[in-house]
């Protein structure tokens, strides 16, 4: 976040009158990803909790083109800036991230062999997530007469005050409104943005928030330098001002111990060694570069943790829309779609003779699909029959349904009748949202058959969905919230097995905690298991809960165990279920979730979406063997030497094979080891500093254990 002091010293004689302006910038980009962490009940390190720059893809090379959206929230004409102002800010945004900016010759001798081109290229989006034609900026009126940036951080980022984001998997949203006018104490915040990390990704408040008088000013660089944490950089003095020994990862920008805010001293010197202040994650008036290493992290992170912005077409300027099929006779015969449940859409009892031809349900009823996951869909159909049911998804996203895009299709031979057909998503499908097109309709003599996605049929109905098309992640999702806990919308207790976590719930409780560390429980594959969860002070709320029983790191829909909507304060109420024969052996993870929910948000709960009111809690699960074994003993082990540096040794009591999984903090496996003996020394050094969670599993026996890793590397 990009904050400015000004004191004003006013002079005053009879006929004149002068103001002398002076400033300071700070930026409270770390403060506000550490508040956000914390909030998750995630270590708020960042240097920990970013990607390492070795674990990031090598640059690819070329230019790497990112859609933007700007979202003016305006309560005042002068806060509805023009769009010359926008256009100003793209252009110096390109010039900036290609190298090409005019004071880039300004650059010292010293350091214009560091000088990086970072490759980026940013456009207007020219289509929006519906495929409609746009000119990339929004304006909404809001009666919010300014943002106070510390306590109403991201409530400009919702459509009660201000705007939703588009899709942010997909778009850099930057919102622009006054952030400024109400500041006490001189200071004044141009900009803000918080960093890749902690499930922030794609999450409903990620993007930038830029003030519209100060952050907009062409020399304040403020959308340069935020987008810069935005991909992932830290300021080049580290997460520690005023200490030598932080550092911001890259040997190529010199260790600082703070901002520099001048470039008057060309020979300033800090930490022993010639500072680099023309930096743009410095502070100071002139600022030109970024440096090699820093465009080639920033380039990582767009093509891994940020790629979706890599999968969309919204550039190319394409406006084709979806076809919407019209129908003379539509459903008033009975040929309608009663019935569609797919992953969390279950849109049930929606069909009847008196509805339209067309219905367009993406925004209310949307299912995450992972690629290369099986599913299956499940349609009913109306009070006609024989009728004819098909579905499409549009994987590649070109806003057209392909043959090779149709899920399947049926006859029904009763009326009322639902049917159901499986489909395994490509592998290569589109990340991102999508649509699903379902169709029931009678075919007359000399229409098309098999269905086809866009035709004119005489009697019948279309509906389309939302899909969002997800990649396979080495991380599970961490869902954020804008209200969180604050109005009682809590889990106040969780038990299922040895999970006995009561009473641990409240209005100042994270919007997100991973348990896995502390709470843990065995199941036996086939076995038949009641979770008892308690909710918060607020009701009607909703709770629901999910297992990884295949351990993908994805929660999908045939792991939920259960959901139900309490009805009074702190009610508590029971899912039963039986764990699946199938399950994979091994340690896995318990998701639980209670949250409100909004209007046009999924129902039922979805366990990644970012709900405006809730909470969630990840816990540790072992599936087991059943092998007859009722208790079964806990794994005896000992690590050593703990802390480590290099080398770990795990010594166990029992001979035969085992597994042993790392992970950090925040519940991510960092690596896993096979045993086959009883004393086996693992490798350490690579892992970051810091504390870590190791699970050793043998046939039915798991044990726990915390270590920590002394030195390691970013």
């Amino acid at each position: 976040m990009y904050t400015r002091l000004f004191s004003l010293l006013f002079a005053l004689s009879a006929t004149t009158a002068f103001a002398q302006h002076v400033h300071t910038e700070r930026c409270k980009a770390h403060e506000i990803t550490e508040r956000y962490l914390a909030e998750q009940g995630l270590p708020t390190d960042l240097v920990q909790a970013l990607p390492r720059a070795d674990q990031l893809e090598a640059p690819r090379g070329g230019t790497l083109t990112v859609p933007v959206v700007f979202h003016v929230v305006h309560n005042t004409t002068a806060e509805n800036i023009p769009q010359s102002a926008i256009t100003a800010v793209m252009n110096q945004l390109n010039q900036d991230y290609s190298a090409s900016n005019s004071n880039l010759n300004s650059v010292r001798a010293t350091f214009q062999s560091s000088v990086g081109n970072v490759g980026f290229e940013f456009c207007l989006a020219q289509v929006d997530p519906q495929g409609n034609a746009t000119t990339g900026v929004t304006r909404t009126q809001t009666n919010v007469t300014w943002f106070n940036p510390d306590t109403q951080t991201n409530a400009m980022k919702t459509a009660a005050q201000g705007k939703s984001p588009w899709d942010p998997s997909r778009y850099l949203n930057i919102w622009v409104c006054d952030i400024s006018s109400g500041a006490t104490g001189g200071f004044v915040t141009l900009g803000y943005a918080y960093l890749p990390t902690g499930g922030m990704v794609g999450s409903n408040i990620d993007g930038l928030v830029i003030d519209y008088q100060y952050g907009m000013q062409l020399s304040s660089r403020t959308a340069t330098h935020e987008i810069g944490h935005y991909f992932g950089l830290l300021h080049t003095w580290g997460q520690d001002p005023g200490s030598c020994s932080s550092d911001d990862g890259f040997t190529d920008t010199p260790n600082t111990n703070g901002p520099t805010y001048s470039c008057s001293n060309t020979t300033l010197q800090k930490c022993n060694t010639l500072t680099q202040y023309e930096n743009f994650m410095d502070y100071s008036n002139c600022s030109a570069m970024f440096s090699n290493q820093q465009g080639n992290y920033m380039s990582g992170i767009l093509t891994g943790a940020r790629s979706g912005l890599l999968n969309n077409n919204a550039c190319s300027g394409s406006t084709t829309s979806y076809c919407i099929p019209t129908s003379a006779t539509g459903p008033a015969d009975g040929d309608y779609v009663n019935s569609v449940q797919l992953g969390t859409i279950s849109n049930t009892n929606s069909g009847g003779t008196t509805q339209p031809t067309y219905t367009n349900f993406s925004s209310g009823f949307s299912t995450s699909l992972l690629q290369g996951s099986t599913h299956t869909i499940t349609i009913q159909g109306g009070s006609y029959s024989p009728d004819r049911y098909a579905a499409w998804i549009d994987y590649d996203q070109n806003n057209s349904f392909s043959t090779s895009e149709k899920l399947g299709e049926f006859t029904t031979n009763a009326a009322g009748q639902s049917q159901s057909f499986s489909f395994t998503v490509p592998a290569n499908a589109n990340v991102g949202n999508t649509r699903l097109r379902v169709r029931g309709v009678f075919v007359n003599s000399g229409e098309p058959s098999p269905l086809d996605p866009c035709f004119n049929y005489g009697y019948g109905e279309t509906e389309d969905y939302g899909i969002v098309i997800t990649a396979p992640s080495s991380s599970f999702c961490i869902p954020t919230s804008v209200n969180g806990t604050a109005d009682g919308d809590y889990i106040n207790g969780v038990s299922l097995g040895s999970i006995n976590n009561t009473n641990s719930g409240g209005t100042s409780a994270p919007t997100y905690s991973n348990l896995t560390a502390t709470w843990s429980t065995g199941l036996v594959r086939g076995s038949a298991q009641t979770i008892s969860i308690q909710g918060g002070t607020y009701s009607p709320d909703r709770y629901a809960a999910w297992i990884d029983y295949n351990r993908d790191n994805v929660f999908s829909a045939n792991e939920k165990l259960g959901e139900f909507t309490s009805s009074t304060a702190g009610q508590t109420q029971n899912i039963n279920f039986t764990v699946p024969n199938s399950a994979d052996p091994g340690p896995t993870r318990l998701r639980v979730r209670g949250v409100f929910v909004n209007t046009g948000e999924p129902s039922p709960l979805d366990p990644c979406y970012s709900y405006a009111y809730g909470e969630t809690e990840d816990y540790s699960v072992v599936v087991q063997l059943n092998t007859g074994m009722d208790d079964p003993e806990e794994l005896g082990v000992a690590l050593y030497p703990n802390p480590a540096l290099d080398i770990m040794t795990i010594e166990r009591e029992l001979e035969g094979p085992a597994t042993a999984e790392i992970f950090d903090l925040q519940g991510r496996s960092v690596g896993m080891e096979v045993l086959n003996s009883k004393v086996v020394s693992i490798p350490v050094g690579h892992l970051a500093a810091g504390q870590y969670v190791i699970r050793l599993t043998q046939q039915d026996r798991m044990r726990m254990l915390r270590f920590e890793v002394m030195g390691g590397m970013r």
